[in-house]
C-alpha cells in the first residue's frame, strides 16, 4: 500500500482562493501557485489521499489518458516532495480515504485534462523572514525564543 501525503506543517502553510492554491514555506520565505489540477492536487493532499487517490478524484474530473494522468500527478507530487512542501506519511499507509469523485453539474461534460504547474517565487523572501513567527521556541507562536546567556 502507498502512503498519505500531508502538508509539511508547521513549515509550510497553504490556501485554495478561487481555484488557485497559495502555498508559503515560512522556513525559506518562498512562496508557491498552482491553479487547475495543481490546486486539485493540492487539495487531495490537504485530505490526506496518496497518489493513487488524488490520480482516481482527478480521473472523475477530467477527461485524459488515465496513464498520462498519473505520470502527470506523479511528477507534480514528486516536486512538492522535493520543495518539501509535503511530506508522505507512512504511519497512515493503506488507510487513505477512498478516491472523491467530483459530481459535475448535471449537463456539463468532464474537461480536458491540464498537466499541473507549480510556480516558485522567492521575490518576498526578506519580506516573509522578517516575520516574528520565526523567532520562538518550540512551544511555538506566541512564545518567543528566550534570549541566550551571551546575549545578556
Amino acid at each position: 500500500m502507498e502512503p498519505t501525503l500531508r502538508i509539511n506543517a508547521p513549515a509550510v502553510v497553504g490556501e485554495i482562493i478561487d481555484g488557485e492554491a497559495v502555498i508559503i514555506d515560512l522556513a525559506s520565505g518562498h512562496y508557491f501557485s498552482t491553479q487547475g489540477s495543481g490546486a486539485e492536487i493540492w487539495s487531495g493532499v490537504e485530505a490526506g489521499l496518496g497518489r493513487s487517490g488524488i490520480a482516481g478524484t482527478l480521473a472523475g474530473r477530467y477527461e485524459c489518458d488515465r496513464t498520462e494522468l498519473e505520470h502527470a500527478v506523479d511528477a507534480f507530487v514528486a516536486e512538492l516532495l522535493e520543495r518539501r512542501l509535503i511530506v508522505e506519511d507512512a504511519r497512515h499507509e493503506g488507510t487513505a480515504p477512498a478516491p472523491v469523485r467530483p459530481s459535475l453539474p448535471n449537463g456539463h461534460a468532464r474537461t480536458v485534462f491540464v498537466a499541473p504547474v507549480l510556480n516558485a517565487y522567492s521575490d518576498m523572501e526578506d519580506l516573509l523572514m522578517l516575520d516574528p513567527i520565526h523567532d520562538v521556541d518550540e512551544a511555538g507562536w506566541p512564545k518567543p525564543k528566550e534570549p541566550e546567556a551571551s546575549a545578556l
